[in-house]
């Protein structure tokens, strides 16, 4: 069970104890479909692994500027 930092609906970064080991499953766990997600400042797939610590930012896919 990982502790990330997640970056959500959000200007800062919370802690956040999750049960997903991956992006996947963190998409399906916290409702993330639509969003990009970045770990650590690098865009990851699905598969990609979460651990402890890691910065984890879900960015909304239908966003334009200003909005």
């Amino acid at each position: 069970m990982p502790k990330i930092n997640l970056l959500h609906n959000s200007s800062s970064f919370a802690e956040t104890d999750v049960q997903s080991t991956t992006i996947g499953a963190l998409k399906n766990e916290l409702d993330l479909h639509g969003c990009t997600i970045n770990v650590n400042r690098t865009v990851v797939t699905d598969d990609f692994q979460l651990e402890d610590g890691q910065n984890v930012a879900a960015v909304s896919s239908n966003k334009t500027g200003g909005e």
